[in-house]
């Protein structure tokens, strides 16, 4: 690990507003790996910081500082001189500044900016597309594969599944690509649109296992159906989650109603893991999806029937016990406004 990360780690002990310190503690499994710690993690030298700005890296940048308000093309160039990249790489710069004009008519191509004489402007779709921390690409993902999941839906051509929506979402380039064995086989058991499945064939791992999720799997019994381990999985979901509430305000921008509540739907499900009927339970504070499928099993499908339910009732949910269900009645008592 660099000294660095390290460094940044320790440097979040403490709380600023409560604390005059902070404390860091690295475990040393003998003497020597005390002696190398000490070397490198206590007196060593930080290692060199280089900025992540580049030629290569800079469209969303571009898109950005335009979406906060640079019209013209000397406010770009002024950004782009002022970054660490411009700091570190001065030699480069006229290469970087030379790359600018492509961007631009790039951008424009694909429907973020719109270029007037000397005065630049970001699109409606460019502004929310940056707002939301999307890549243009992913943007582009997006925007694009809602209008054809729709005209596919109304043609009458497919019955739209929540995997293909979730094969969507996994097709934006920040979503990791995990690799599950017999991927065709099983999307073709979630799905019948197999024109949508072969196009996206690279994703099908990583929208296999956020069906799954969605499907009320643990963590443990992901990591043994499809050897995907507990981080990369949680990334991926999280990442996802997020991409579905992209897709969501997309749809809204599209004005496509129908994909709009189905995308902050799926967004819903992903957040907590759940099947569609346990959306109601675990929107009670304090209900995570164990305790929302135990009340579900025992009765109890909505907040309200939690809020109207006897505590003797509820303690003899599993997981649930005299306690939680004084908190739990509460709370639905409190989000039901009775």
């Amino acid at each position: 690990m660099p000294l660095f990360w390290v460094k940044q780690v320790f440097g979040r002990a403490g709380r600023p507003e409560h604390d005059d310190y902070g404390t860091g503690i690295i475990v040393a499994r003998n003497e020597d790996s005390f002696e190398e710690i000490q070397s490198i993690y206590i007196q060593g030298e930080l290692e060199r910081i280089e900025s992540r700005f580049s030629a290569e890296t800079m469209t969303e940048q571009i898109l950005a500082t335009i979406v906060g308000g640079a019209q013209r093309m000397e406010q770009i160039h002024d950004f782009i001189n002022s970054t660490f990249y411009a700091y570190q790489n001065t030699d480069n710069m006229d290469f970087v500044i030379a790359e600018l004009d492509e961007i631009l008519v790039d951008l424009e191509k694909k429907g973020l900016i719109e270029l007037d004489g000397d005065t630049i402007r970001a699109t409606p779709f460019g502004t929310l597309a940056s707002r939301l921390y999307l890549s243009t690409n992913s943007a582009l993902e997006l925007r694009d594969g809602i209008r054809v999941l729709s005209d596919m839906e109304k043609e009458g051509r497919v019955t739209l599944s929540d995997f293909d929506l979730l094969l969507l979402l996994s097709n934006c380039e920040e979503i990791v690509s995990l690799n599950v064995k017999d991927a065709m086989e099983i999307a073709t058991t979630l799905s019948d649109n197999l024109e949508w499945l072969y196009n996206g064939a690279h994703a099908l791992g990583s929208a296999i296992v956020a069906n799954a999720w969605i499907d009320e799997l643990t963590y443990f019994e992901l990591k043994d159906r499809f050897g995907a381990y507990p981080g990369e999985i949680h990334n991926n979901i999280y990442t996802q989650g997020w991409m579905a509430y992209a897709g969501s305000r997309i749809a809204q921008y599209l004005q496509d109603e129908q994909m709009h509540v189905r995308l902050r739907m799926l967004n819903d499900r992903i957040k907590h893991g759940v099947k569609p009927e346990l959306l109601g339970l675990v929107s009670i504070k304090g209900v995570g999806r164990v305790i929302a499928r135990g009340l579900y099993s025992a009765g109890f499908r909505t907040p309200r029937e939690v809020a109207k339910a006897r505590l003797a009732q509820l303690e003899k949910v599993p997981g649930v016990g005299a306690k939680r269900a004084v908190k739990l009645k509460e709370e639905a008592l409190r989000q039901c406004g009775m």
